[in-house]
């Protein structure tokens, strides 16, 4: 036999090399949940936050003091109410998340100012009754939507 078959004979009887298989394609991106850039939504979140210890600190100042406090903002001037409206003009995101978180807050405010004139007023323990029942359930709902936009 010549040298070009006996090399072709060890080629053909040598166990065949397997060809690793391809790479799983990348997975493909889901779209976020919102649109919004995580950190906006803590920093709209933090910012609400910080307007419920300023909401406390109005409800525990003494109705004949002549201190005065700043006022609290409403819900269209707060960084959330701001922010909920710009996100709601851009038009990405889950509308029904905003249209939802819109409501909630409006009515979030709505008990917030009841409280506070039931408090000014020194009906302190109807203000706690409220601040307990209705206001606690609305800003656990406002946080709870506001994280979902937030996980993305």
């Amino acid at each position: 036999m010549t040298f070009l078959t006996r090399l072709m004979r060890r080629l053909y009887t040598r166990v065949p090399v397997q060809a690793s298989p391809p790479p799983p394609p990348a997975p493909t991106p889901q779209p976020a949940l919102t649109g919004y850039d995580r950190l906006e939504v803590q920093a709209v979140l933090i910012d609400h936050l910080e307007w419920c210890v300023a909401f406390n600190e109005h409800l525990r100042t003494d109705p004949t003091s002549t201190t005065p406090h700043a006022p609290l903002p409403g819900p269209a001037d707060s960084g959330l109410g701001r922010w909920l409206a710009k996100a709601m003009a851009r038009g990405d995101g889950p509308q029904a998340l905003l249209e939802a978180l819109q409501a909630e807050y409006q009515q979030f405010h709505h008990v917030a100012n009841q409280a506070l004139s039931l408090a000014r007023a020194d009906q302190m323990h109807l203000a706690s009754t409220l601040l307990n029942t209705d206001f606690e359930r609305s800003r656990a709902r406002v946080l709870q939507m506001l994280r979902l936009l937030q996980r993305g």
